[in-house]
């Protein structure tokens, strides 16, 4: 396969990289409520405006939208690829949700038999494809960034791959350049939590590892990272883990850290591990029994009765099996919506449950804040209010529960009675509170020259400080 460029099209988001002699990126926002004419002219732009060779283009497609599994597929010796793809077509349908008829996907074997399987769905190949033909770009092939990692790794061992974007964060197991596992993390702009969380996603993939057969311990970990944040995971990783670090040296100076997969993919030059494709089973005379057949059958014509006759009764075993096998698929996709239920109604009930707010610390805050002399607290009510919400995820079939988010808003108020010996006490202690980023304030009821009565609300920002502070140490 021969390609000039490797590209990813998101919905709003442009992303590139070429290698040779004058290696370069692209990394821009697609503008929104473009049509799909204007959407193409505008990639036709980008394009010759970035200096990207032209060529064809090998096409990365979104990593949100792939699946990514290992399965155990006991194929028999001299399988060919149409009879892997087949065979991970129906294991792929019981352990996801994604329509694996109409997919594009690879299988790759890892070890034993344990294969990699990358699936897209066929309609976001298809939707994704067709924009970037719209562009005038001829496409080669098409792929995942997971591929990338598994070039940037580089060995014959098991590795794992982190790559800390300003934005993302991506970390991978990869084996021999094959991806075992991949994650995709988001940053929410604290550096030590980032890190943290990285961390300890890092601990999950290395006891998942464990738990595959077949694959061995992972021997390193190759880090690559923007910013300072680098520092922080290799610290972290050295105290934590017992897997010796080795930083990603790039040949390319400036690039972002997140698009470094596409840029190993496009240094290489070769064909990706993970070639993305609908491969349909050989039919007719492309199947050699078939002509083997013909043949036998042209010779004797009894050989011929008799074979249509045991076919016959093969045929009807055959169908029998295939039917058993549909009902068993069916029963199976049942049981996984039923889990994925439970899992939801689960989530649900532990974030109603949740943590308690930390009233004592609350009051003594507010407590602080009182002048020493003047003012008598009468009276402290406080009250909590809690929604919990769930935003399914979206994809070209609509909606779906797997990539949603749970979100868990709190609200903390506490009613302020108290008795002041001067009027000004309560502009001051109004001003107090204003001023201190911890809460909102507001006055109800009448303003008396000896009480007041104040709502003291418990800002949402640094009641989400508190609770990252205390799991900080743990």
């Amino acid at each position: 396969m021969r390609y000039a460029s490797v590209v990813e099209l998101r919905r709003n988001r442009l992303v590139a990289a070429w290698g040779g002699k004058r290696p370069g990126w692209i990394d821009e926002a697609i503008p929104e409520d473009l049509g799909d004419e204007a959407r193409g002219e505008w990639l036709k732009a980008a394009f010759k405006d970035s200096g990207m060779p032209s060529g064809k283009v090998l096409l990365v497609l979104p990593r949100r939208e792939a699946v990514l599994l290992q399965i155990e597929i006991e194929a028999p010796e001299g399988a060919s690829t149409a009879d892997l793809h087949g065979m991970a077509r129906v294991r792929l349908g019981t352990q996801s949700t994604i329509d694996a008829h109409k997919s594009v996907m690879d299988v790759v074997r890892t070890a034993g038999t344990s294969y990699t399987v990358c699936a897209v769905p066929g309609d976001v190949a298809d939707r994704t494809r067709e924009e970037l033909k719209s562009s005038g770009r001829a496409i080669a092939g098409m792929t995942t960034r997971s591929a990338g990692l598994g070039v940037m790794a580089d060995d014959a061992c098991v590795h794992m791959v982190i790559i800390a974007g300003e934005a993302e964060v991506v970390l991978a197991v990869v084996r021999a350049g094959v991806p075992i596992l991949t994650r995709q993390l988001n940053r929410n702009g604290d550096m030590e939590n980032d890190a943290a969380k990285i961390v300890s996603e890092a601990h999950r993939a290395d006891t998942s590892v464990r738990m595959l057969s077949g694959i061995e311990p992972i021997e390193k970990i190759v880090l690559h990272s923007d910013g300072p944040i680098g520092a922080e995971l290799s610290k972290l990783i050295a105290e934590q883990l017992t897997i010796p670090i080795v930083k990603y040296e790039p040949s390319v100076r400036g690039m972002p850290a997140e698009l470094w997969p596409l840029m190993a993919i496009a240094q290489s030059g070769g064909d990706p591990v993970l070639l993305l494709r609908r491969v349909m089973p050989a039919r007719g005379l492309e199947v050699p029994a078939i002509r083997i057949g013909l043949g036998l059958g042209a010779l004797a014509a009894i050989v011929l009765i008799g074979a249509v006759v045991f076919l016959s009764g093969q045929k009807a075993t055959l169908r029998k099996r295939v039917s058993s096998l549909r009902n068993e698929l069916v029963q199976l996709q049942s049981k996984n919506r039923a889990h994925l239920r439970e899992e939801a109604r689960l989530i649900h009930l532990q974030n109603w449950i949740g943590q308690e707010p930390n009233w004592t610390d609350e009051i003594a805050s507010i407590t602080e804040i009182l002048p020493e002399r003047g003012v008598v607290v009468d009276r402290l009510v406080g009250t909590e209010s809690r929604e919990v919400s769930f935003s399914a995820a979206r994809s070209g079939q609509g909606r779906r529960y797997e990539g949603g988010n749970w979100k868990n808003a709190e609200l903390t108020e506490i009613d302020l009675h108290a008795s002041v010996d001067d009027r000004h006490l309560v502009q001051d202690l109004r001003q107090r509170l204003i001023d201190d980023p911890r809460f909102d304030v507001e006055s109800k009821g009448p303003e008396l020259p000896d009480r007041l009565v104040f709502r003291v609300t418990v800002t949402p920002e640094q009641s989400t400080a508190q609770d990252k502070s205390k799991e900080q140490p743990q």
